[in-house]
């Protein structure tokens, strides 16, 4: 899990310190999220984790965010000295059983998106969070002590008040977990439209979509201009969007283009969330995690900026 960016190694006699972020698992899928948390760390930072498989490695040191593993593979890179070591495989002496979060399944990623997005919801009751975020009743109080286990859920009072605390730090844990856990569970498809970037004459909104990372980012502030496309529709709306817009299947392994399109299910519930949404944009905390995934330079800088703004909204409550 990650560590506190005040955790300082020491590398020999190089006089060399770095802000370490400790991660058991990195995965492949979390690049982006990984990298976005360096960048943020007092420079050198450096990512410690118990594996980085060969094209982590390669992805990373593009990105220029240094590693370091148990199996022994590395990237160093300062003025003093340079390490690349690739493609040592993890020994099973360093394996260790992940522990089940009930925070960060796929039901608790949904009830910690309602909270990220309202604030005040973690203060209401277990129903009105259940109607909110959609998530069964009985897994509530599951998630709800697993979050206060790690500090993102204070109660406090006589009456057990509760709160939300560090709520960046829970959207970076929110982030790194739903590529992972949630997101396979949502995944409605790729498409092909009939012309490059359809996000030009598509409007999911008018079936209860849509749009998420490049396309949404590019809309919220203009701040870069989308090459592919990412739409969240209701499940049963699937069939109307691709008759209306003459989408295709797209086969498998083919590369990805401007005409492009993934599809993935909405699994909010847009009414029931007390905060202003732009029409046909998917929420920013959303968009957010889309770009990061990716790993692309430019998106991680966009990302950047959204969560600059993600961020001063949170201090308004």
């Amino acid at each position: 899990m990650p560590c506190s960016d005040g955790l300082i190694l020491a590398l020999g006699d190089t006089g060399i310190q770095y802000s370490v972020e400790l991660k058991r698992w990195a995965q492949q899928a979390n690049i982006g999220t990984i990298v976005a948390q360096l960048r943020r760390m007092p420079p050198p930072a450096l990512l410690v984790a118990d594996y980085v498989n060969p094209n982590m490695a390669d992805r990373l040191r593009e990105a220029g965010a240094q590693f370091i593993d148990a199996a022994g593979n590395a990237y160093l890179n300062e003025k003093t000295f340079f390490i690349f070591v690739k493609g040592n495989r993890k020994r099973p002496v360093h394996a260790s059983a992940r522990k089940t979060s009930r925070a960060f399944n796929s039901s608790g990623l949904k009830l910690i998106f309602s909270f990220l997005m309202d604030p005040h919801l973690v203060g209401e009751t277990y129903r009105k969070m259940a109607e909110v975020s959609g998530v069964s009743l009985g897994a509530i109080g599951w998630v709800l002590n697993d979050l206060k286990d790690k500090g993102y859920v204070r109660e406090h009072g006589k009456k057990g008040a509760r709160s939300l605390e560090n709520p960046m730090g829970l959207l970076d844990r929110w982030a790194e977990s739903y590529p992972e856990k949630l997101l396979p569970e949502l995944d409605m498809g790729l498409f092909q439209a009939t012309s490059a970037m359809p996000w030009k004459k598509i409007r999911p909104e008018l079936l209860g979509g849509c749009w998420g990372g490049e396309v949404a980012v590019s809309r919220l502030g203009n701040y870069l201009s989308p090459a592919q496309g990412t739409i969240y529709l209701p499940r049963e709306k699937l069939k109307s969007l691709v008759m209306e817009y003459r989408l295709r299947k797209s086969p498998g392994n083919s590369p990805n283009t401007s005409e492009t399109l993934q599809i993935n299910e909405k699994f909010w519930l847009a009414d029931s969330l007390n905060v202003n949404q732009t029409p046909g944009i998917a929420p920013d905390i959303l968009v957010y995690a889309d770009l990061l995934m990716t790993g692309d330079s430019r998106n991680l800088e966009a990302a950047e900026r959204l969560y600059a703004q993600i961020k001063d909204r949170f201090q308004e409550y």
